[in-house]
């Protein structure tokens, strides 16, 4: 490997209980009942608009509210109760003195930067990519594509580490090795269709990878 790039939510940072505040403020604003903790749980990394329609029988215009009420709410919370996984920090920096690391999450790329920041991993990532910079959502390997050419690295030398089906699809569809974080928000069983090359059982074992 000439380099890793790393999903956020659920590979690096628990954000889940910042996350499920907002659905359940968004679902509140639209006067619908806020959906189970684990079916939540499932679409997180997914667009937030298709977050919404799953829960509101595929009315996208109501979904466009419910994601600009979660992000209304998330502006002001999103570091309530997000703290990194234990183990991630130290790990990065390992990794960081070895090889590039970068970033790539659907979270909107201002909260994604501003939680790389508070955790003060800015120096840590050469990139950090994130939703809403014109890139297709995940699995579409648009967003991992464009982070190896700006690492000046091939998809086959890139290690994409992801907690979800869709982190995984992204790498395969990207022709780059997977290595799934199985503490993560993804049930096992979501991602055992896809190829990969190792699972990890905690943050700490991200050191291994390099």
């Amino acid at each position: 490997m000439r380099a890793i790039i790393f999903d956020l939510d659920g590979t690096l940072a628990d954000t889940e209980p910042d996350i499920q505040n907002a659905f359940a403020s968004a679902f509140c604003g639209l006067n619908v009942p806020t959906p189970p903790a684990a079916a939540l749980r499932a679409v997180i990394g997914m667009r937030l608009e298709d977050c919404f329609g799953r829960f509101l029988d595929g009315d996208m215009e109501r979904a466009a509210e419910g994601a600009r009420l979660f992000r209304v709410w998330y502006a002001g919370h999103y570091m309530d109760e997000t703290r990194p996984y234990p183990g991630a920090d130290a790990s990065l920096r390992v990794l960081a003195a070895k090889m590039p690391l970068a970033l790539c999450t659907m979270k909107k790329w201002q909260f994604a930067r501003k939680l790389v920041d508070a955790f003060g991993w800015r120096d840590l990532f050469k990139e950090v990519l994130g939703a809403e910079e014109g890139f297709a959502p995940k699995p579409e390997p648009a967003m991992l594509l464009e982070l190896c050419r700006r690492l000046d690295v091939k998809p086959a030398n890139v290690l994409y580490v992801g907690d979800t089906a869709m982190d995984a699809g992204m790498a395969r569809n990207a022709g780059a090795p997977y290595a799934y974080a199985a503490y993560g928000y993804g049930p096992a069983e979501s991602v055992a269709e896809f190829p990969r090359v190792a699972s990890l059982g905690s943050a700490g074992e991200i050191e291994a990878l390099g």
